[in-house]
């Protein structure tokens, strides 16, 4: 894999002030009043962020064997739909989510969870709009603990900060003192909940290479450590967007075939993992457009 100063790193753009100026109009406004400028914006998007453009236009190209002029569509479109989520973040943010409802499949099997003492760890990969998922987890009473990107704009933090605090929701920021594992730990032993993406390896050398989408690739593999070393179930989580306002989100349980005596920690990791990997897969081939990695996912 490339090391990590070649990735895109996910930071939100904008700036202070034109963060700023969304929150103020989304607070107010119908989100999706904002999505038809989204084709103005994206040609000069795609344009000058020339690398990412075409990390995209590769992905469809070889995942999906599509030819050229098919695959600059969908690129364009992937684009699009990543404008619209961004929109639909800061709406959420700003406090407006009554113009966007989500459809939940398999919430039964993580509420049974949610019922018990323990920890639970919630995965997912930069596909549809995860930060939505904290919402969804939210229903049940215990605390969501999320991990989230430390590179942000004080904007940005401290409003994301402020809104999910108050709906129980606890951002943690990763960080590169590595400060953040003593909180994700004690969140999980506290019978917590903890959200994290698990598909950008930020140069670990603890990671599971795997066949993804025709070609493999590396994936994290702490966080399924975290899961069998603490005993805490593990879920995946999908939020996708459907149409303008709706989105539907898949909870998962991930499990394995392993002997419940096998007492083999990293074995045990190592098919949580993979068997993650496949529910990603699956999920991005029903959804190819909203696959938002911006860079050779799969470079070595």
């Amino acid at each position: 894999m490339h090391s990590q100063p070649h990735q895109w790193k996910g930071k939100t753009g904008g700036g202070k002030i034109g963060q700023k100026s969304l929150f103020f109009m989304l607070k107010r406004i119908d989100v999706s009043v904002f999505y038809p400028l989204l084709y103005i914006i994206v040609p000069f998007y795609m344009l000058f962020a020339r690398k990412r453009y075409l990390a995209i236009i590769r992905y469809f190209k070889q995942c999906y064997q599509l030819p050229a002029l098919k695959s600059f569509w969908e690129t364009f479109m992937n684009h699009i739909v990543f404008g619209q989520i961004v929109l639909d973040k800061f709406a959420i943010l700003a406090g407006n989510r009554k113009h966007l409802k989500t459809e939940i499949k398999g919430k039964q099997y993580f509420y049974q969870s949610a019922e018990r003492d323990t920890g639970i760890i919630v995965v997912s990969c930069h596909a549809g709009n995860f930060e939505a998922g904290g919402f969804i987890l939210n229903e049940h009473k215990k605390r969501v603990n999320s991990l989230i990107y430390g590179g942000e704009t004080e904007v940005l933090k401290n409003k994301r900060k402020k809104i999910l605090e108050s709906v129980n929701i606890n951002p943690i920021s990763a960080e590169d003192d590595m400060s953040h594992l003593f909180l994700i730990k004690q969140a999980l032993e506290n019978g917590e909940i903890l959200t994290v993406l698990c598909d950008r390896t930020f140069g670990n050398s603890k990671t599971v290479k795997h066949n993804f989408l025709g070609r493999e690739a590396a994936f994290p593999l702490a966080p399924f450590m975290l899961a069998v070393q603490i005993n805490v179930p593990i879920f995946a989580l999908f939020v996708m967007k459907k149409n303008f306002r709706k989105y539907q989100a898949y909870i998962i349980p991930i499990e394995t075939d392993n002997n419940p005596n096998d007492d083999n920690t990293i074995k045990k990791a190592r098919q949580l993992c993979i068997s993650f990997i496949g529910h990603c897969e699956d999920i991005v081939r029903k959804y190819p457009r909203q696959w938002f990695n911006f860079y050779d996912f799969w470079a070595e």
